[in-house]
Parts: C-alpha cells; structure tokens; sequence
C-alpha cells in the first residue's frame, strides 16, 4: 500500500501536508546538507506522506541495514532461541573438542563479558584444563574462526598454546567422550537489542547468516540477498532493487530504498515478534548511538525519536519513530551522497535532527 500511495506522487520531487509547517519541513527536507536524499516520513495510522523526496530511489543504508537483519534473524531463528557451546574430554587427555552452534557472540574479552552478557569463552578452557597444561589441541565444530583466533590470543597471554582443528559435527560427537562444560547464550532477542542500540557489526551480520542458514541459503551476498527478500515478502513489504552484501550495512554496494524502510517499521512496530528491534532503537538525547544528538541541534526533539543510525563513507542515514503528541511518524532518511568528511557527515546529523525536531513541534 505504501508503495502504491508514493508511486501517486511519483512525478514530483517533494510532497508535503499542510498540517506541519511548510517552509520548516521544505526547508530542512531539502536541505543542500543532504545532498538530495532518499527521504520518507509518513503517518502509519493512514499511510499519509508527510513528506518525502525519491523515496523509492535505491541508496545506500549503512547501518540501517541492520533493521533488515534483525527482521530476518527475528522472523527465521527467532526470539526466543538460544545457543549452546559445549566442551568435552576426548580420549587423550591433552585433547578437547568444542561443540558448538555458531553462537554470534561468544567473546574471549572479559569486559565484554561482563558488561554486554556476552559469553566468556575462556571458562570452557579453564574449566577443561585444570591441571593448567601448557599445550592443548582443541577439535571443533560450530565455531566462527575469528572466535578460535581470539580465543589462541586470549590463552597464549596466559602461556597456554592452542592447536585448533575443525571438524564435522559427525567427527566432533565421535571423539567426544565426556561433557565437562557448556555455556548457554542470551536469548536472540537480547542481541538484537544490543546490535541495533549500540550497532554491533559483528553480531549483526552473524545473526542475518544465521537467518540465511536457518532457511537453508548460504551466507553469501546472493544468499543473504534471497533471504531478506523471503522475509520481507512473508511480511508483505515491497523490496523492489534491494542488493546486500552484507548484515552489517558496511558495504557500499548494499542498496534499499527509504520506502522499503519505512514499510518495514510500519509492518513490526507492534508485532510482538519484532518487539525487540523497537525496545533496542536508540533514543535521541538519551541512549545508544543517539545520546548525543538532538541536544543542541534540535533539543524539542529529545527523547521523542526513537532511531537507528548508520554512516559508512559517503552515505549518513537514519530511520525510525519520531512522537508528536500523542501521535507517531515513521521515518527513513538515506542521504548518501556526502561529502565523505567528518564535518560534511555532522552538518547532514544536523539536518536530520533538525526535520524531526519540525515534526516533533508539529506547527499545527
């Protein structure tokens, strides 16, 4: 429907409602520090357009992607799952193996640990090798390699040598004699929280793989790619020209459009499934990526957006929920032709800030 109501408008570059003050909304929608974005806010309660410049226009998302990803790994693997990592004895006692579920967020950094709920993965180590010897080989299946290398740094600080061999999941239960430990991860639902409130890449990315795997797709551009586009047509969202690369939104040849934003923000806003890609959203002024924005450049607009941000190179975007009254307006705003400089990148922050701080006063 939303598709439909743009293409309407189509012909002209930008549309706005009488409701909200016209010079304000024109004047910072168009905005030269913007440089032309692909621009959309609509009211979900009709579907009316606000306003909105190209918004069906293919542009790159950076971060904002991760709304896409937490979709999927929400709609595929859902909220509720959890991953195990278990280690056992072999028979040779200076061998273990891992078995493990590809959990996206082991850690073998001990602040992270504490401080995220990120699983230490050192204390399966510790807890297998109690007669502190100083050479392990460790058998594994269900292991991100970056967590091996982590885990080899993490140990040999502590004069222990790791040797690592990956193997099938047939391989790992038959060498396996006796579990000793395991460690159970957060719910997804937590990570998504995290990934979308602080804009983990690494956990954002592992989570739309995971996606891709659960529905049997590989964990490629093209497989990535096909996933989203399943899940966003089971959500009933057009996603004419969307590209990706990767989970994360860093690739410069990821590419969706503000229209396809904005639907999907209308499509979960309250469906429960969803709930946590919402409760994790930075809010202006206040939390995540959005703490210090809004403060100075639009203060009215404080704690009334709820938004995920994203920038890689020359593109700044955000998308989101922005409060007026008791009323509510989904937003998408890609604006990827900065200039790519730290200042040219604040003064489009500014703009945007400064449009929902319009809508947020409503001007009525």
């Amino acid at each position: 429907m939303l598709k439909k109501l743009v293409a309407v408008v189509v012909s002209l570059q930008l549309i706005l409602t009488p409701a909200f003050g016209l010079h304000s909304l024109e004047k910072y929608a168009t905005a030269k520090q913007l440089a032309s974005p692909g621009l959309l806010i609509i009211d979900p309660t009709d579907g009316r357009v606000v306003v909105q410049n190209s918004a069906d226009s293919l542009r790159i998302p950076a971060s904002v992607l991760k709304l896409v990803s937490a979709t999927a790994a929400l709609h595929y693997v859902g909220p509720e799952k959890q991953y195990v990592t278990r280690i056992f004895k072999t028979a040779n006692p200076d061998e273990f193996v891992i078995k493990g579920a590809l959990d996206p967020w082991l850690t073998s950094n001990l602040s992270f640990a504490k401080k995220n709920k990120q699983r230490f993965l050192p204390t399966l180590i510790a807890k297998a090798n109690t007669e502190n010897k100083s050479k392990l080989k460790i058998y594994y299946s269900g292991l991100y390699e970056r967590d091996t290398i982590d885990l080899t740094v993490n140990q040999k600080q502590k004069g222990i040598k790791l040797t690592f061999e990956k193997v099938d999941a047939a391989r790992a239960q038959e060498l396996a004699v006796e579990e000793i430990a395991k460690q159970t991860s957060v719910p997804v639902s937590e990570m998504i929280k995290f990934a979308i409130l602080w804009s983990d890449n690494r956990l954002a990315d592992r989570l739309a793989k995971d996606a891709a795997r659960e529905i049997g797709y590989p964990t490629t551009g093209k497989g990535l790619t096909t996933t989203f586009k399943q899940a966003l047509n089971e959500l009933g969202i057009d996603h004419s020209g969307l590209q990706v690369k990767d989970g994360s939104g860093l690739s410069k040849e990821n590419r969706i459009s503000a229209a396809t934003v904005v639907d999907l923000l209308v499509k979960i806003r309250n469906n429960p499934v969803f709930a946590a890609i919402y409760e994790g959203l930075p809010i202006g002024g206040e939390t995540g990526t959005l703490q210090k924005r809004f403060l100075e450049t639009a203060p009215e607009a404080v704690g009334h957006v709820h938004a995920k941000t994203g920038w890689v190179n020359n593109s700044v975007t955000m998308a989101g929920y922005v409060e007026e009254g008791e009323k509510e307006y989904v937003f998408a705003i890609l604006a990827d032709g900065i200039t790519p400089t730290f200042s040219a990148r604040n003064k489009a922050r500014a703009a945007m800030d400064r449009l929902l701080g319009v809508i947020v006063k409503g001007n009525h």
